[in-house]
């Protein structure tokens, strides 16, 4: 090898490696990402950025083969030798020749004309443009070849695209690039494999995996190319993680500097790791540093969110804690206690929990789970901290109160019922009045389990009420400081007591603590309580017969449960059971029922019992409003039958002698109803409408229309609507027309801002029509809105005769099944049938009955005598 000196540089003048990436077999076609690069050599720079085994590399061999015989490229592949100025311009030279780029002059550069300003003269006048391939440009760290590179890409010559592919960005400014739009970037997030792109890697391997197993590899190694390769080749399955894991080992760890690998089996412990809690694991006060360092040069390390958090790819993170494990395991213990303590004093509950387990220090997790964690149980992380929780040893239950009461938890979970109770009266004696050192926070949250899994379970609630008032008073005397999970229990506490009052029947006092409540929860963070909150304000909304605000509240509820994904939990129970009341108060059966069913799957199996109750007395309404009042009063009956002892529960019994009044008169006892009615109590307004109900049914019109003369237009909308009904039907039963209009007038307006329409239809419907017939007003009103209130309340929905043929014979079975409140899939479950197959037959009957909703079409098909 001969070199020229040169003022500049030396030159080399034997020809350099320079071929492009070997691609691998069994390379596959990725045109999203060969379009990217299309669009990306429009600007000046495309970076293409990204850690070992992102394909990085291949992607741009790839594109390049496809794309030469659009334009020249000229591929420079770095290595550590292209530090030295000389031999990385000689090379580059060297690859534009090969390219077909001769450079200006020949022979060996003259003094002060460098082959850097060659290059430069030479690509500034190109007549085609020409694209410059770097890859491995992060071997790039001189800074003498950094400022000439910088010098040659900024402002590039007008023919000239770069593309550069490393494992972090190369040592050079590109902001300017950035700024003016000249940059393209393609990242991780960009080169990882998608499903449809790893299935086709299986069919030229010619391997077969089934679409669940291969969306859960994908997930699995986060898209990580090389991770989905090892998995497709293995022989033994999916998810080879130790070839992968000797991958990055090899590929990342071990090219790190023996401090930073330290930092990386150490730090890759925890799930996520922010600069403080690398500072505690390492002993070190460099954290953030390192972190951001790693996450730039594509370390497997990537920021999570704003808060300089960061974690590491999930692949890199068990290979590092594989290895800690194989080479200083007796460190590891102690490297989750620092983590649990650390995150303890930050009250970040779960991940301290999580450590504390993992370190095998048990009293530690009692104490985290009492002084914290409890709350948890009504959050979204609630299958996490009972995963904790799990992990305690049986053995090691009986150490603590606090343990205890772990135990009593997952008892609870469990369902039993019985079990829990047991271990929370051997909490209440370890913790005994001995033990005085003992932190007060131990015996309130013991306090707060016992009313929230035994007491209000039971129905209790003059004791719930009891218990949570001097549960109150205590937290109101203790320090915060004493107990991190203060505010929670507090918000606790108050749901408590407000659910207790509420029951107990005094509504004004409820009001008011639920609405506190609520206001406690949002502030402690727990959407879960919220919900439960507003569920029961909801139902005491409706008990006051406030429909607008009922549905606002329970829509409120059901929101915060879509949005935590937490439509099934026991909390969501009171807002579902209050939605299935307005919609029976809107005459929408079928919606109702959903409701009903979804209140009855987040109770569980085990629900409160005067959520249980309540759910059998809705149950009942939806059956006397199908006309089925016998199955209606066996609901009723079975459902005290399985009440425990210990339900008392005021406003309950108030609810079910309204729903048993009802099924009364639905079989005709109206003497029944008047006698739980009598005497000179105080009625509650819908106690009212009924006794009026029965006088009306026994032929006393002049009581009834005294009964309703007492309730009032106030909140109780839906008692005023069922008033001017009664009040319509004793006018019209004593020959008084106009009256009898009238009242009936009175009693739409109430209802249609509400669109209540049940008391229309309980109450005579069959007089209803008739009145509503005579009334030329009405029928004004009818032919202004076909879908308006009376064309709801009569049931005079326009016919439309099936204009796309007659129903099939599968059709008019399906069609049978539309009055009741069975879901599609039970349908199909019923006649045999797909679900997907019951959807088609649905959608063609309402097509061929000109039906909008499965309501219209049942009112529809009943008008035309089909069911």
């Amino acid at each position: 090898m001969s070199e020229v000196a040169d003022s500049e540089v030396y030159v080399r003048t034997v020809s350099a490696e320079r071929a492009r990436s070997r691609l691998p077999a069994g390379l596959i076609w990725r045109p999203r990402l060969i379009e990217a690069l299309d669009a990306g050599v429009r600007n000046t720079l495309t970076l293409v950025c990204a850690g070992a085994g992102w394909g990085k590399s291949s992607l741009v061999a790839s594109w390049s083969g496809a794309r030469s015989v659009s334009g020249p490229i000229a591929w420079l592949t770095v290595n550590d030798e292209h530090n030295d100025p000389g031999v990385f311009w000689t090379d580059l030279g060297s690859a534009l020749s090969a390219a077909g780029v001769v450079l200006r002059g020949s022979g060996p550069p003259a003094a002060g004309y460098s082959i850097p300003r060659r290059i430069l003269e030479t690509l500034s006048v190109l007549p085609v443009t020409l694209v410059v391939v770097l890859d491995d440009v992060h071997r790039l760290t001189d800074r003498r070849v950094l400022g000439g590179l910088g010098r040659l890409v900024r402002p590039a010559p007008e023919r000239v695209r770069f593309v550069m592919a490393g494992r972090r960005e190369p040592g050079m400014s590109l902001h300017q690039l950035r700024v003016t739009g000249a940059l393209s970037e393609i990242r991780a997030a960009d080169l990882g494999f998608r499903v449809e792109e790893a299935a086709e890697l299986l069919a030229v391997r010619h391997r077969r995996v089934p679409p669940a197993d291969l969306a859960a590899l994908v997930r699995h190694v986060e898209g990580w190319p090389v991770g989905v390769r090892l998995a497709v080749d293995a022989q033994d399955g999916l998810f080879p993680d130790q070839a992968a894991e000797d991958y990055l080992l090899e590929e990342v760890l071990a090219d790190q500097p023996a401090d930073v690998q330290r930092f990386l089996l150490r730090t890759g412990l925890p799930d996520r790791v922010c600069g403080g809690l690398a500072d505690a694991l390492t002993g070190q006060q460099n954290g953030q540093r390192t972190l951001e360092r790693l996450a730039q040069d594509h370390l497997f390390v990537e920021p999570v969110g704003t808060g300089g958090w960061f974690r590491y790819h999930r692949t890199f993170r068990s290979a590092l804690r594989n290895r800690l494990l194989a080479s200083c395991s007796s460190t590891v213990p102690g490297l989750h206690l620092v983590a649990a303590r650390w995150h303890a004093t930050r009250g970040d509950v779960l991940p301290a929990l999580s450590h504390a387990a993992a370190a095998g220090d048990w009293q530690l997790v009692g104490r985290l789970a009492v002084d914290r964690g409890l709350p948890l149980f009504s959050s979204g992380d609630r299958r996490d901290l009972v995963q904790v929780l799990l992990r305690i040893p049986d053995a090691r239950l009986a150490d603590t109160p606090e343990l205890m009461i772990c135990a009593a938890m997952r008892d609870y979970l469990r369902g039993d019922l019985a079990g829990t109770a047991t271990r929370l009266a051997r909490a209440r004696e370890l913790l005994g009045p001995t033990r005085c050192e003992q932190p007060a926070i131990t015996g309130v949250a013991l306090s707060i389990v016992e009313s929230a899994v035994s007491i209000r379970w039971d129905g209790d609630m003059p004791r719930l009420l009891d218990v949570s008032t001097r549960l109150l008073s205590d937290l109101a005397t203790m320090d915060v400081t004493r107990g991190a999970a203060l505010p929670q229990y507090r918000s606790m506490v108050l749901n408590d007591k407000a659910v207790a009052l509420l029951w107990t029947g005094q509504l004004d006092h409820a009001d008011r603590y639920l609405w506190a409540a609520c206001s406690a929860t949002r502030a402690a963070g727990m959407p879960l309580v919220t919900a439960s909150v507003l569920g029961h304000l909801a139902l005491l909304d409706l008990v006051r017969g406030s429909l607008r605000d009922a549905d606002r509240n329970a829509s409120e509820a059901l929101d915060i449960a879509r949005r935590i994904d937490a439509e099934k939990r026991p909390a969501i129970a009171p807002a579902s059971l209050v939605r299935a009341l307005i919609e029976s108060e809107r005459g929408r059966d079928i919606e109702a029922g959903d409701a009903l069913r979804q209140a009855l799957h987040a109770g569980g199996e085990v629900p409160e019992a005067a959520l249980a109750a309540l759910a059998a007395l809705v149950r009942a309404r939806l059956l006397v409003d199908r006309g089925e009042a016998l199955g209606a009063r066996m609901v009723v009956r079975q459902a005290w039958a399985d009440a425990p002892p210990g339900l008392v529960a005021p406003l309950l019994m108030s609810l079910t002698g309204l729903v048993e009044s009802e099924i009364d008169l639905a079989l005709g006892d109206a003497g029944a109803v008047l006698a739980r009615y009598g005497g000179d109590r105080l009625l509650l307004p819908a106690e009212l409408v009924c006794r009026a109900r029965a006088a009306l049914a026994v032929g006393r019109p002049a009581e009834a229309e005294a009964l309703i003369s007492r309730v009032h237009t106030g909140t109780d909308r839906v008692s005023a609507v069922t008033a001017g009904v009664l009040g319509a039907l004793a006018a019209d039963a004593r020959g008084r027309t106009v009256a009898a209009g009238e009242a009936l007038q009175r009693a739409l307006r109430l209802a249609e801002p509400d669109r209540i329409r049940r008391p229309f239809r309980l109450c005579d419907p069959q007089r209803m029509q008739r009145l509503a017939g005579r009334q030329q007003w009405l029928t004004e009103l009818r032919a202004s809105a076909t879908d308006g209130i009376l064309g709801d309340i009569t049931h005079e929905v326009p016919v439309v005769a099936p204009s796309a043929g007659p129903l099939s014979e599968r059709e008019l079975e399906v069609l049978q099944h539309l009055p009741t409140m069975l879901t599609a899939a039970e349908i199909a479950e019923g006649l045999g049938i797909s679900v997907n197959t019951v959807k088609a037959h649905m959608r063609s009957i309402y097509r061929k009955l000109g039906a909008g909703r499965r309501r219209e079409a049942v009112v529809t098909a009943r008008q035309l005598g089909l069911i």
